[in-house]
């Protein structure tokens, strides 16, 4: 099985494979199908508890596993299919959000003309130009 998933992973040209160690933390076998969850390691230079697991369908195909499906655990991470483009989206029911206004995320008190400023604050109107100061 780990065999499987690290020639999965060579093939996909995503991950330095050679800069991690990962781990096989739990197996559970149906017919010729197996449920694996692995956890990924950076080898040097991450804080410790650093990584990242990710659950694989594999199928028995003759002598040999191959692997079948990823699934992110916990929402971190999922793998492209193989020979899938990484750096673009693969569902396309999915689609993406509004981009937030600029002005809501540095100004909150812009947003929400009720929030008081601190003392000595003038007034923000969000709708006048910035002034500009001439020393």
């Amino acid at each position: 099985m780990r065999g499987a998933i690290r020639q999965h992973l060579l093939g996909l040209k995503t991950l330095n494979l050679s800069a991690m160690d990962f781990d096989i933390d739990n197996v559970s076998m149906q017919g010729s199908q197996a449920h694996v969850q692995v956890t990924f390691r950076p080898k040097t230079g991450a804080p410790p508890g650093a990584g990242m697991q990710v659950a694989y369908l594999l199928e028995k195909r003759g002598s040999d596993w191959s692997v079948v499906k990823t699934e992110s655990v916990g929402g971190m991470i999922s793998h492209p299919a193989q020979g899938a483009d990484p750096h673009t989206q693969s569902d396309s029911s999915v689609a993406p959000g509004n981009m937030p206004n600029f002005r809501d995320l540095v100004s909150p008190s812009a947003a929400n003309p009720g929030t008081s400023l601190p003392p000595g604050h003038p007034p923000v109107n969000p709708d006048s130009p910035p002034k500009t100061q001439n020393p």
